[in-house]
């Protein structure tokens, strides 16, 4: 439950480019606005989020409240100085177009920072799952069914081809937050990879469901401690254990498509465009060293 909405929000800092097209939540806009405001205000932005899964008592709200700004003072000293670094090697290649081979290696690195947020954060939230009573459970049932209807009307209405707009709409969207405005010839390279992607959009909401309908095995077991963390573990950051290989092989082939796709996009560049990338880094290089230097 909790685990990936601490990292993504933790990970919004890093709004590497390859991630831009992840989420469109209201922290992502704020931390696009402003990475160093939406990181200051994690601590309350995060407890209120947890609040919204279950009604906590005053007691736990304390709790969550204590832990989630033990794990920001943790990320600020440990993990801010290693974006920053990596941030300064992103802006380093956009000096010249870059390739989809130079795209692979920013993405696994993005990811690694995500399973080591994400392993961090664990074991707070198998302790937290752990003190929930019945009705609170119940509630986080009750929740995980709300956002799986929200995502089934934002993802799943509609014809195919309404769908796939959405899906083109929604990354044109996130690209022009970097770039700025794009050009008729760059549209068109993004109409040509949304035209031949498949939609995993089914996938994606059994996947949701298959790890709440786990999480919530966990609440209703009592697993141990030990047990909960392994299990949380394995559902969100060794996914290829229990993903299907055909649906590895597909999310593979997924990225190597869009690796390549912004790769071409990179040659297309403006002038205009790419100090727009450069400078949209450099404001978070700035935010990061900033917010370092407040630890």
């Amino acid at each position: 439950m909790t685990t990936a909405r601490i990292a993504r929000a933790f990970a919004l800092v890093l709004a590497a480019v390859v991630v831009a097209g992840c989420a469109s939540s209201t922290l992502t806009r704020l931390a696009y606005a402003n990475a160093a405001l939406a990181y200051n205000n994690l601590v309350p932005t995060l407890t209120w989020m947890v609040d919204g899964y279950v009604d906590l008592s005053d007691a736990q709200e304390d709790w969550v409240r204590a832990r989630i700004s033990s794990q920001v003072q943790w990320h600020r000293a440990k993990e801010l100085p290693r974006y920053g670094r990596f941030l300064e090697g992103v802006l380093a290649k956009t000096a010249q177009p870059f390739t989809a081979d130079d795209v692979a290696p920013v993405y696994r690195e993005v990811r690694a920072y995500y399973h080591a947020l994400a392993e961090h954060t664990i074991p707070d939230v198998a302790e937290f799952l752990a003190g929930l009573n019945e009705e609170q459970v119940a509630q986080l049932a009750r929740k995980f069914s709300d956002d799986n209807r929200k995502f089934e009307r934002e993802s799943l209405n509609g014809t195919p081809q309404e769908r796939r707009r959405k899906r083109m709409h929604r990354f044109v969207g996130h690209l022009e937050g970097w770039v700025g405005s794009l050009e008729r010839e760059q549209r068109e390279l993004v109409a040509a990879f949304y035209a031949e992607m498949l939609d995993f959009s089914d996938e994606l909401l059994g996947e949701r469901r298959f790890r709440q309908g786990e999480i919530l095995s966990i609440v209703r077991a009592r697993a141990s401690r030990e047990q909960a963390n392994a299990q949380l573990k394995r559902l969100l950051v060794d996914t290829d254990s229990w993903r299907r290989p055909e649906y590895i092989e597909k999310v593979r082939a997924r990225d190597r498509k869009m690796f390549e796709l912004l790769g071409k996009l990179s040659a297309t560049l403006t002038e205009r465009q790419r100090a727009a990338l450069q400078d949209r880094l450099r404001g978070f290089i700035d935010d990061v060293a900033s917010l370092t230097r407040a630890e």
